[in-house]
């Protein structure tokens, strides 16, 4: 480097007064912001706070007789879906029990098929259906809405005592 030329890492007064080692701090700040940005939105393509394949979840009773398709994450005020299968086929009606504080802040847009009888109280919702009127075997479709962000626990049995557990987290 020549005598005559400035150093353009230390800090001078003319014409602006700098203080290299804050700037360097600054830049070093706008990279990790960059790199937290890209992979916040990366995140955000695959499912972490909505529909994607990290919210997608799919989970079998211990017995092997129940499964559901959910969603982890949702946002506050968007549709979420939940897919309930009888696995093994039972006899009599086919019973599902929802419960937990999860009913109370789902609004339930859609259920396919409509079950014969519905009941809901503190905190659950008991659907039935005859075997007879379900196609394709034993799966329950539901339309959710969100009511409220925050983590939800949610219970799904059955009379038989198949038993699901799981979250959802429900974003702002």
């Amino acid at each position: 480097m020549k005598q005559n030329q400035p150093d353009e890492q230390r800090s001078r007064t003319f014409p602006v007064k700098e203080n290299m080692s804050w700037q360097r701090l600054e830049w070093r700040i706008q990279r990790l912001g960059a790199a937290w940005l890209f992979i916040m939105v990366i995140a955000g393509a695959c499912g972490l706070f909505s529909k994607g394949w990290l919210s997608h979840q799919t989970l079998i009773s211990a017995d092997g007789r129940l499964q559901v398709e959910y969603e982890r994450f949702g946002l506050f005020d968007s549709d979420m879906t939940m897919t309930i299968r009888e696995r093994q086929r039972g006899r009599g009606p086919l019973v599902i029990t929802l419960s937990s504080q999860a009913m109370d802040n789902f609004q339930l847009q859609t259920l396919q098929p409509q079950p014969l009888r519905a009941v809901s109280s503190q905190h659950q919702m008991t659907l039935s259906w005859s075997r007879d009127s379900l196609q394709n075997g034993a799966s329950v479709w539901l339309g959710l809405q969100p009511q409220k962000p925050g983590r939800y626990p949610v219970t799904i049995s059955t009379p038989e005592g198949s038993r699901l557990q799981f979250t959802q987290w429900i974003y702002p």
